[in-house]
């Protein structure tokens, strides 16, 4: 029985080989893909990520086969709108800060004649708009013009697809391979590829049991300034940078401002023009501490009773600083800074005390009072930040717990930018 499974398994395998052999080495058009009002381009190489999940089955083959017993009532595969395109060895997604800039639209993709019904089964709203049809449900949004999709993804859910909008999907200009933004993405070898026109350029790629993302930054709209940056490899959490304060403030939308100065009632603006951009930061560890309470009931006969009970209470270990001059003063003018008890606290934060303490232009904010930044200099990097993501979530962590389904599998995130924008 052994043999006869190691039989099947080789003759697939070569099978899988002979084939993939022609089927992951198509040819890319890139030729009226992306057209040239496009500032940003998002490449999806998906025959090399389909040829990624087929090696990782041939080196693995025994832990991608699902060996439960099946029930003895077969269930009716469902047929979903995916099931109803023809996929494309590879694909685009455009964006600009005009007409596009709450979407990122796709290249044209060829679908089957079900793929309406289809639609429609899997719950897709219909709405017309300027004479066009289009199906939307959640973030994804469908334009369907004879056997042809374009796939519009909100940004973000308030985006509205509006009549100026489908108008520009009709384009007569686009990018040719040989221009410098398709010409770097067709150089790439790597599965997923982000360029944009200031000339930023990313890369996305498997890295053994992890995911890697390198390129560069222009110097166009660059977030992060010239700084010697610090890491500390302990740390469960860590950041040290010099950030652009202008760019900071206008990406921030009015939303979130408002949301800022109703939580804080504190001017984000203000707070971000007082600051230099400089931010040094750690969580090292959480603090646990047990504390019993004592409290005092009366029974029926107005007899004191004690009560004693023991409570838990969490405590980050974290330092934070800042550099701006203004920004202390702004603070304390504010109230958002106080005096309590001969110390300077930071009241915002009504979790755990925050101690406060401005000296010459940096103002340094610790749960543990005295506490400082232990700093070393990482000469090759003006930006660093890291996230033990598996230490973080090795303890429950009460109230500074939090789950995401994105997250599970990740140990560690790490973004670090060279001085020379790498």
């Amino acid at each position: 029985m052994i043999k006869r499974i190691a039989y099947i398994l080789v003759i697939v395998c070569c099978i899988i080989v002979t084939v993939g052999f022609f089927r992951y080495n198509p040819t890319v058009i890139y030729e009226k893909k992306v057209p040239t009002s496009a500032k940003t381009i998002v490449y999806l190489n998906l025959r090399e990520i389909e040829y990624n999940i087929l090696c990782s089955f041939l080196k693995h083959p025994l832990s991608q086969l699902d060996f439960k017993k099946s029930t003895s009532k077969k269930e009716k595969k469902k047929t979903t709108w995916l099931d109803e395109v023809e996929v494309p060895p590879s694909l685009f997604f455009y964006t600009n800060e005009q007409e596009f800039k709450n979407f990122f639209i796709s290249s044209p993709i060829v679908v089957k004649q079900n793929f309406k019904e289809a639609l429609k089964e899997e719950g897709f709203a219909v709405k017309n708009v300027s004479k066009t049809t289009v199906y939307s449900k959640g973030v994804i949004s469908c334009v369907v013009k004879g056997n042809s999709l374009q796939v519009l993804l909100k940004k973000h859910k308030g985006a509205q697809i509006l009549p100026q909008l489908l108008s520009k999907l009709n384009h007569e200009n686009y990018f040719s391979q040989n221009d410098l933004i398709l010409r770097r993405i067709k150089d790439s070898k790597q599965p997923i590829v982000i360029g944009t026109l200031q000339g930023d350029f990313f890369e996305f790629a498997a890295d053994g049991g992890g995911l890697k993302v390198q390129g560069e930054l222009s110097e166009e709209n660059n977030l992060f300034k010239s700084f010697k940056a610090t890491s500390i490899v302990s740390s469960m959490l860590s950041i040290s940078g010099k950030l652009n304060t202008k760019i900071v403030a206008d990406r921030l939308n009015k939303d979130f401002k408002d949301k800022f100065k109703k939580l804080t009632t504190l001017s984000l603006d203000s707070v971000i023009s007082k600051w230099d951009g400089v931010v040094e930061g750690n969580l090292t560890s959480f603090i646990e501490k047990l504390d019993t309470i004592v409290t005092y009931e009366y029974d029926d006969d107005f007899n004191k009773i004690e009560k004693k009970e023991v409570q838990k209470t969490i405590t980050p270990k974290v330092t934070l600083e800042f550099q701006g001059d203004g920004l202390c003063s702004y603070l304390e003018e504010k109230k958002a800074i106080q005096k309590v008890d001969s110390e300077d606290l930071l009241t915002l934060i009504p979790l755990f005390t925050t101690y406060s303490f401005c000296e010459r232009g940096n103002l340094r904010f610790t749960s543990v009072k005295d506490q400082r930044l232990t700093k070393e200099t990482d000469e090759s990097n003006k930006f660093y930040f890291s996230f033990n993501v598996a230490d973080y979530k090795e303890k429950d962590r009460g109230i500074y717990s939090f789950k995401n389904k994105y997250l599970d599998r990740v140990k560690r995130i790490q973004l670090s930018v060279t001085h020379n924008n790498q």
